[in-house]
């Protein structure tokens, strides 16, 4: 703006500083700004005044001198954001009409209106209105008086009935003529010899993927094609076939994602209101975590083929028509038997390495500890430095046996969690063994092969105890705990502490009474008590410490009597908890808070049976104690017997308890010492008060001593019946694992489905397999010690760059396993002779060079149709990109992002002091970008930050300002720097364009440059070869220089003609760099389906086409020529769907 104009930045209606009307009553509702109403709520603050409200009291006939209209008419300009547009919509439309009744007085009719639609504007200009992505700004705008309208032309045209039909499109010609007659528009093409903008130059970047991100892009895109229905030419794989393009447009854009790193899109989700930030893995983590997945896929499979085995041997044991059911059964179990000690071996091997990088861990620790310890003794600690640092949670290490040691880092919790699931994983693999075992000893029973019984049994119940080993020392432990408290806590079970009676003297007139009612209560209600849960705890210990009856042989039902004993003990343990809960008061006339929580929590329960206890009870104190009693019954689901004892345990304890008449052992001391104290000093009954307060306490001192240790007895107690329930548990678990085989319908159904299962079992087990190899192979690639045969193929020991692992980890060039494959011969691996299926053939890369993109095979092993045609796009110079490459950098965040950390950092090197704007699609992408750059020391804004455009204006050491492509691509004058990085092919040219323009604009004084990332051989690259066959390229050699003419955005539309949707959510929903056509996203994903004929047959055929069309021409006596394939013709595109099936 020029310096004499006066510009006013509009915030929105609640934020003018000044009354909307002259008079506040005519204003329909009052407003007051945000800082003069903080500022009179601090005033209120200091003052201590009683008003709540911060809101000023307005005189209602006060006169101001300015309302709106007067106060922005000083203004030469108003400028208001689309955000501030949008938002003011509601304010600005009238209240719409409502019936009122007659003679009724109606409070707040009157609305607010927004001040911008009381004025009469001279004019209103919309600047970047591509920003404006929605229709509540339109309809804003539209509501906005202005004198200037320039598509007004009344006298020009004569009425809105012509004006209304010159708009009609069928008079799309008159209309244009007719503006252009009218209107003057001004591009940069028209003006491009007077612009002062200096050269710009823009250039893709091909990156390469590594290994691990292309294993992971072939993965998410052959898992997209199954979803979809569709095979790698398009086609679809079955009838009655229908495109999803919701998928289809979430699948381009998740590939598209990959393309730049495998995270982007996991690392930041939204939770509620909160944003929770994932990890960022390495690629070496990427690696690791994707062959855990795929181990842990394929222990799942195996496992199942056992249980699948097992279940096939159990079925054709009941086959009553074969003679050889059992030897058939017997073979079956061989071979579930080998493949279960196979994989407990395989797991075993995995956990014993996992151990081993526990103990590197521990090592590294400790070194670090001995290096603090080094540190410590030779610097001068401060008071206190020692005990902190001792008690920081970053040196506590675990106490777990098995984890001793592991210190509590973040390297340390993620080894203790795999841990912990191999441990699970191994003790899953050790159930379905003992089932196999025991098993074999059912048939070899019936087989009367004696020795072979005995074996399978004997080794059955050896994993059993090993199952059992470490509950059964929990609950011996518990239990040898139990009975050593009983010799530490003092607590004898044949010697109950019972009160010798009568506890105090008779005393004298005026407390004979309270020292009566003291012994009273002692005799009839707390020794009561204490006899009662001594009976009751003795019973408990009884069946605690009973041992356990599976040890010698399991007969199946241990678990059943666990349960039997579990409800019995756990019906005593609350009549317990209660009873001790009753002495306390009875004592204090107190309860515990566990107690009172209980009660507590047992009131707000909203079942019916509580609802009716509640309901029926007389007594505030029975409600309580009935509804303890109904929450317990429905947490331990008590068998009929149990509930009869609950229910005598209860009244017996109940009966003691109204016995106390809401009197304790306190409230009677209270009593006595009150008496005492209005006594006089000479008075003989005044000592005996004394006396008597001073025993009363020392037995409240007692007494609370031995509640103490009997609730350290009853935790104890829990303990050790919590661990036996566990370890019968886990038993009846194992028991569970042998029981008989149970099908539904036919025997022979039940097979036939068991086999097939085990067919595709057998293959999934196979593909994984061949993909851990594989996956195994990218993290040896480039270690020393690599095995060099492995860059060979086995049959013509020649290097290759392309190949296939078997399912048996064989390794074969391309070429010979296609050859193989084709012969009869071929369904075996030829080295091992183990079947193998092409569907389950691992493809793999075994280096960096570069190589030609395999033709993917289809569904019926067809290859998909590549194209010959060639754009020559403006590359980046090979010698630059060599450089580039040779820069050093820090991190590993993938190919694409590590070719543009060292692109920055050489530009450093070349160009010093140049900045740079870099725009991503994804806000993951920036996230990754910003932490690999700090890693690599340059500086960098987000736009996000405070106030990080001007700072990187101004700030001559910030070098990169990271922009998102689709949210922050206009808006912005950054003509500070000179260069652009797109860190992918943009869908959206209008984007595109708006990116490259914060730059390339007015005031630019240096050369620019345009860098467009992509990744090799993926959609990326399909997406710039779309916009460069429609024309809209920026970078193929004859674009690639220049100011970009924003008009060019125009050709994004297709090229034949569609309806525009005139539906206002269709519009909203193109938002975004996202691809909305249906043709758009499957010309990207399979771009052959789209691609001219002569470009997708051979040279050799498309020479003979030429010929024949020449020869029909001659003879025809037409003009012939060697055409470009049917120049004069324009092929129609195949469409994907079933019916291009081939039968």
């Amino acid at each position: 703006m020029p310096p004499s104009l006066k510009v006013l930045v509009y915030d929105g209606w609640t934020n003018v500083p000044v009354p909307i009307f002259r008079k506040q009553s005519d204003s329909p509702k009052q407003r007051v700004s945000k800082k003069d109403a903080a500022a009179k709520a601090a005033k209120t603050k200091a003052t201590k005044k009683a008003s709540k409200s911060a809101t000023p009291v307005v005189d209602a006939d006060a006169e101001y001198p300015q309302d709106f209209p007067e106060w922005v008419n000083s203004y030469d300009v108003v400028i208001v954001t689309y955000r501030v547009l949008a938002s003011e919509l509601a304010v600005a439309l009238p209240a719409r009409e409502r019936p009122r009744r007659q003679d009724v007085v109606y409070a707040n009719v009157d609305r607010p209106r927004s001040p911008l639609v009381i004025c009469e504007w001279s004019r209103v200009v919309m600047d970047e209105v591509q920003m404006v992505g929605g229709g509540k700004t339109e309809d804003m705008v539209s509501l906005i008086p202005r004198n200037a309208s320039f598509l007004r032309v009344d006298d020009v045209v004569g009425s809105s009935r012509l004006w209304n039909r010159l708009m009609l499109p069928a008079y799309a010609a008159h209309f244009t003529a007719f503006i252009q007659q009218y209107a003057v528009r001004t591009v940069k093409a028209s003006v491009k010899d007077e612009l002062t903008i200096p050269q710009q130059t823009r250039y893709v970047v091909p990156v390469e993927m590594g290994r691990v991100e292309r294993h992971v892009y072939d993965e998410a895109l052959d898992r997209i094609l199954f979803e979809l229905g569709l095979d790698s030419r398009g086609v679809a794989a079955s009838e009655g076939w229908e495109l999803d393009s919701s998928l289809l447009r979430t699948s381009i854009r998740r590939l598209r994602a990959i393309c730049t790193h495998p995270q982007v899109g996991q690392l930041q989700r939204q939770l509620g209101d909160k944003v929770v930030k994932a990890p960022l893995k390495s690629m070496e983590q990427v690696l690791e975590s994707m062959r855990d997945q795929n181990w842990k896929n394929t222990m799942d499979d195996r496992k199942s083929k056992i249980l699948l085995l097992t279940r096939q041997a159990q079925l054709v044991q009941q086959l009553a028509g074969d003679p050889k059911r059992e030897r058939k059964s017997l073979a079956v179990l061989e071979q579930a038997l080998q493949a279960a000690e196979s994989m407990q071996s395989d797991i075993v091997s995995v956990l014993d390495e996992h151990r081993k990088k526990g103990d590197e861990l521990k090592k590294a620790y400790t070194d670090a500890q001995s290096e603090d310890e080094v540190d410590e003794s030779d610097a001068e600690a401060g008071p206190g430095k020692g005990k902190q640092r001792a008690d920081s949670p970053s040196t506590e290490v675990s106490d777990d046996s098995d984890e001793a040691g592991v210190p509590k880092t973040p390297d340390g919790d993620a080894y203790k969690n795999k841990l912990r699931a191999l441990k699970t994983r191994l003790r899953e693999c050790r159930i379905v063994l003992h089932k196999v075992h025991f098993l074999l000893g059912d048939i070899n029973h019936v087989l009367n092969q004696n020795e072979a019984e005995s074996q399978a049994y004997a080794k059955a119940d050896e994993l059993r105890r090993t199952l059992l080993k470490t509950t059964e020392t929990e609950a011996r432990k518990a239990m040898e705990v139990l009975r050593k408290n009983e010799e530490t806590q003092e607590i004898d079970d044949d010697d109950v502490p019972v009160i010798e009676v009568p506890y105090l003297e008779k005393g004298g007139v005026l407390t004979h009474a309270l020292m009566k009612e003291a012994n009273e209560l002692i005799e009839e209600v707390i020794n009561e008590q204490t006899e009662l849960l001594w009976q009751w705890r003795t019973h408990i210990k009884e069946i605690l410490m009973k041992s356990f009856r599976a040890e010698e042989d399991a007969d199946g039902g241990e678990y059943q009597r666990s349960l039997d004993e579990q409800g019995e003990v756990e019906t005593y343990l609350q009549a317990y908890t209660h009873l001790l809960a009753d002495k306390r008061e009875a004592m204090t006339n107190e309860r515990t808070l566990l107690a009172a929580h209980d009660a507590k929590e047992a009131k707000q329960r909203k079942t019916k049976a509580a609802q009716q206890a509640i309901g029926a009870a007389d007594d505030d104190r029975d409600d309580e104690e009935d509804e303890e009693i109904l929450d317990q019954r429905d947490v331990i689901d008590l068998l009929p017997e149990h509930e009869v004892l609950q229910k005598t345990l209860s009244d017996e304890r109940k009966t003691l308890y109204a016995s106390m008449q809401g009197r304790s052992i306190k409230s009677i001391m209270t009593d006595i010492h009150a008496q005492g104290a209005k006594l006089p000093e000479k008075k003989p009954e005044k000592q005996i008060c004394r006396d008597a307060v001073a025993q009363l306490r020392v037995l409240m001192k007692e007494q609370k001593e031995l509640a103490h240790n009997l609730d350290a007895d009853l935790a104890h107690m829990r303990r050790a019946f919590n661990q036996r329930v566990m370890y019968f548990r886990q038993l009846q678990e194992i028991s569970d694992s042998v029981g008989a085989v149970e099908w539904e319908g036919m025997l022979d159904d039940a097979l036939t489905s068991t086999d097939n299962e085990l067919v595709q079992l057998d293959a999934r087990i196979n593909t994984n397999v061949a993909r851990q190899r594989y996956l195994e192979h990218l993290g040896k690639k480039g270690e020393e010690d690599e095995d060099e045969d492995e860059e060979a193929c086995i049959l013509c020991r020649c290097e290759f760059v392309r190949g296939f692992i078997t399912p048996c980890a064989h390794i074969y060039c391309e070429g010979c396993m296609k050859l193989w494959i084709s012969k009869p011969e071929g369904k075996t691996c030829p080295v091992c002779r183990v079947p193998i299926n092409p569907k389950s053939l691992q493809r793999f890369t075994v280096d960096d060079k570069k190589a030609p993109p395999p033709a993917q095979p289809s569904k019926n092993g067809e290859a998909a149709p590549q194209t010959r045609r060639r754009i020559e796009y403006n590359t980046i110079d090979p010698g630059t990109y060599k450089d580039i490459q040779a820069v050093e950098c820090e991190g590993d965040y993938g190919h694409k992002i590590q070719t543009l950390i060292r692109h920055l950092l050489y530009i450093q090197l070349s160009d010093e002091g140049a900045k740079s704007i870099v725009f991503s699609a994804w806000a993951d992408s920036l996230f990754i970008l910003q932490n690999a750059m700090r890693e690599n020391g340059i500086p960098c804004l987000r736009i996000d930050q405070a106030d990080a455009a001007n700072k990187f204006r101004t700030d001559p050491t910030m070098q990169v300002l990271l922009l998102h492509g689709e949210r922050e691509n206009a808006g912005l004058n950054v003509t500070c720097a000179s260069r652009v990085f797109l860190l992918e092919s943009v869908v959206h040219h209008g984007f595109e364009i708006q990116a490259i323009a914060r730059i390339d604009r007015m005031g630019q004084t240096r050369s620019t440059e345009v860098y467009c990332y992509y990744a090799e051989d993926t959609i990326e690259k399909n997406i710039l070869d779309l916009a460069a066959k429609r024309g809209l390229s920026l970078y193929t050699k004859a674009n690639a220089l220049g100011t970009v003419n924003v008009s060019f955005a125009g050709g994004d539309a297709p090229t034949s003609p569609r309806k525009k949707s005139k539906n206002k959510k269709d519009m909203k929903n193109q938002k975004g760099d996202y691809i909305m056509k249906t043709d758009d996203m499957l010309a990207i994903l399979f771009p052959h389906m789209f691609e001219d004929l002569e470009y997708l047959l051979p040279e050799e055929a498309m020479a003979s086409v030429h010929e024949t069309m020449e020869g029909e021409q001659e003879a025809r006596g037409l003009p012939g020529g060697s055409g470009s394939g049917g120049s004069g013709t324009q092929q129609v595109n195949a469409v994907a769907g079933p019916s291009r099936l081939r039968e």
